[in-house]
C-alpha cells in the first residue's frame, strides 16, 4: 500500500500523516529510485538486441544491395535506422542520467542508517547489480558496469555498421561513399557517446563513493575491451560490405521487379529507369483512335508490369542519377530464354526480352537518345500497327511534363 493513502484508499487524514516516518519516505525513495534504473537498464538491453536485429536482416542478400530492409511485405528505409539508435541512445542516457542523479542525491541527504540502506541495496538491487562494491575494478569485465559498457559497445558497433550501410549508396556497378551523410552520422555519434560517458558515470561514481567508499573509475581495460567490441561488431557486419554492394558480375538481378511507370522499375530497393526511351507518364491522358480520351500512362504502367510479373529481370546499370536510382538496360527472363550473365552479353545482337524495346515495340514509349537510333525499326513497326498510343494522339511525355 501507498505510504500517502489509508487503507480503505483515501487520503490519509492529519493524523496519519503525523505518524509517517520520514525514514519510510526516504526508504520508498529509494527503492523507488533503484526500480526505474532497472527498467531503463531493460529498455536499453532490448534496444541493443534491435539494432542486431537489423543489422543482421542488412546483412542478408535481399537486402543487401537496397535502401530498405524489407519486413515481409514492409520495407523500413536504411536511412532512419542510424538516426533512430542514436535517437533511442540519447534518451536512453538522459533517463539513465537522471535516476543516477536523483539516486545519488536521495543518499547524499538520506538520514537513513547506513545499515538500512545497505540493505535496502541489498533486497531491492537493480540488474546488473551496478552498485556492488566489485564494480570499482577495472579488470573485473563482467560486472554490472561492465555488462553496460559491453551492452553500448555492441549498440554502437551496429549502429556504426548501419550508418555506414546507409551512407554507402547504390551506384551504377559498385557502392558510393557518401562522404557528407558519413561525416555528419559520425559527429552524431561521437556526441552521443560522449554525452552518454559525462552524463553517467559522475553520478555513479558518486553512488559507489558513498555507498562503498570506493574511488570508481572505468579504468582503461575496459575502455579498451568496449572499444575492441565495438570494432569488432562493426567488421563482423561490414566485412564483405563492398562485395555485397557490387553486384555479381556487375549485374542487377535477377529478381522480381514492380513497374513504378511505364519506363521506371523498382526492384531490389533500386528506382530503374529503361535506357533509351521516354513512356507517357503514369497521369498522362491520350486519344484513341475514336478521338476520346483514355489514360495511356496507366495502360503503359500495366502493360510494364504484364511484361514482368510471373518472371525475375535482369538488369546492367550503366550510371547512377542519384543514390538510390540508376539507368539501366534491362531484360526479363522468360522461360526458354538464355539469361545474360555479363554485361557484354546485352550487346551482343537482337536481345527479344529487352524492356525497353519491348515497350517501344508495343506503342508505349518513344526513342531518345541513343535509343532513338537503335529503337528506330521498332517504333516505326508500332506506328504502323497503330499499336498503343499510336492509336490516336498523343502529346510527347516531355512535352507533357513541362506544362505539368
Amino acid at each position: 500500500m501507498d505510504d500517502t493513502t489509508s487503507n480503505d484508499g483515501t487520503p490519509p487524514t492529519t493524523t496519519e500523516m503525523e505518524q509517517l516516518s520520514p525514514l519510510s519516505i526516504q526508504a520508498a525513495a529509494l527503492v523507488r529510485s533503484i526500480e526505474g534504473l532497472s527498467n531503463i537498464f531493460w529498455i536499453s538491453i532490448g534496444g541493443t538486441f534491435l539494432t542486431i536485429f537489423f543489422a543482421g536482416l542488412s546483412q542478408l542478400a535481399s537486402n543487401a544491395n537496397t535502401d530498405y530492409i524489407y519486413l515481409g511485405e514492409y520495407q523500413v528505409p536504411r536511412s532512419i535506422l542510424p538516426l533512430a539508435g542514436l535517437t533511442f541512445a540519447l534518451i536512453a542516457f538522459w533517463m539513465t542520467s537522471n535516476r543516477l542523479k536523483m539516486l545519488a542525491f536521495v543518499l547524499s541527504t538520506t538520514r537513513l542508517p547506513r545499515a538500512m540502506v545497505h540493505e535496502i541495496f541489498h533486497l531491492n538491487p537493480p540488474i546488473l547489480h551496478v552498485f556492488e562494491k566489485s564494480n570499482a575494478d577495472p579488470w573485473r569485465p563482467f560486472t554490472g558496469v561492465g555488462v553496460l559498457i559491453i551492452n553500448w559497445a555492441v549498440f554502437f558497433g551496429n549502429s556504426i555498421a548501419l550508418t555506414l550501410a546507409t551512407a554507402a549508396q547504390q551506384g551504377a556497378s559498385s557502392a558510393v561513399i557518401d562522404l557528407p551523410t558519413l561525416g555528419i552520422y559520425a559527429v552524431l555519434i561521437i556526441v552521443a557517446v560522449i554525452y552518454g560517458v559525462r552524463s553517467i558515470f559522475p553520478p555513479l561514481r558518486s553512488i559507489l563513493g558513498i555507498l562503498h567508499g570506493v574511488e570508481f573509475n572505468v579504468g582503461w581495460p575496459r575502455a579498451i575491451g568496449a572499444l575492441l567490441i565495438l570494432i569488432g561488431v562493426y567488421a563482423t557486419n561490414n566485412a564483405d560490405m563492398f562485395d555485397d554492394l557490387e553486384q555479381a558480375d556487375d549485374l542487377l538481378g535477377p529478381s522480381i521487379a514492380n513497374a513504378v511507370d511505364g519506363d521506371t522499375l523498382f526492384m531490389l530497393g533500386v528506382e530503374v529507369e529503361l535506357f533509351g526511351i521516354d513512356a507517357v507518364e503514369r497521369d498522362q491522358i491520350c486519344q484513341n483512335a475514336q478521338g476520346e480520351d483514355y489514360p495511356c500512362g496507366r495502360v503503359a504502367t500495366r502493360a510494364l508490369q504484364e511484361l514482368i510479373q510471373h518472371n525475375d529481370v535482369i538488369c546492367n546499370p550503366l550510371f547512377g542519377v542519384a543514390g538510390s536510382r540508376l539507368v539501366a538496360v534491362c531484360e526479363v527472363i522468360l522461360e526458354g530464354s538464355p539469361a545474360p550473365h555479363e554485361p557484354n552479353d546485352f550487346l551482343q545482337g537482337y536481345r527479344p526480352n529487352n524492356l525497353s524495346r519491348l515497350q517501344v515495340e508495343n506503342g508505349h514509349a518513344l526513342g531518345v537518345g541513343i535509343g532513338k537510333d537503335v529503337l528506330r525499326d521498332e517504333q516505326l513497326q508500332a506506328q504502323t500497327l497503330r499499336a498503343g498510343i499510336w492509336q490516336g494522339s498523343f502529346e510527347p511525355p516531355s512535352a507533357w511534363r513541362s506544362g505539368h
